[in-house]
């Protein structure tokens, strides 16, 4: 690993502390400084929709998830943190009560990883 990478890390893990406490305007600035020193990080995307989400953002959410999809295609990142995006713009359509896209987001992130946890609840919202 290079001190970019160790630095990107770093600010990730004080945007989780951040997160955790619920401080989320901090956590997004140490996501932000996360994502400038290492852009081809799937998880630093995840992390931020997260925030975006827990902040009842959505629309906020659905755009970092489809970049951590970009990113993730692009740097052959592992499928799962993949699925972990697209079932998270599910979530955020959901929310929305926009049902028919949330399933959609929700069938894409299936094909990635077969979580039995989502397939469950994607059998429920198709009833």
């Amino acid at each position: 690993s290079n001190a970019m990478t160790d630095a990107a890390i770093a600010e990730k893990d004080l945007g989780n502390a951040a997160y955790k406490q619920k401080d989320f305007e901090k956590a997004h600035v140490h996501y932000d400084k996360a994502i400038e020193l290492d852009p081809s990080n799937i998880t630093f995307y995840n992390n931020k929709a997260a925030v975006y989400f827990e902040e009842k953002k959505f629309a906020e959410c659905v755009q970092f998830c489809e970049k951590a999809v970009e990113v993730g295609r692009e740097t052959r990142a592992d499928y799962k943190l993949i699925a972990k995006a697209m079932s998270r713009a599910g979530n955020a359509f959901q929310k929305q009560n926009d049902l028919s896209l949330a399933v959609q987001w929700f069938h894409r992130s299936l094909s990635e990883f077969r979580d039995p946890e989502l397939v469950k609840k994607v059998k429920e919202l198709e009833k």
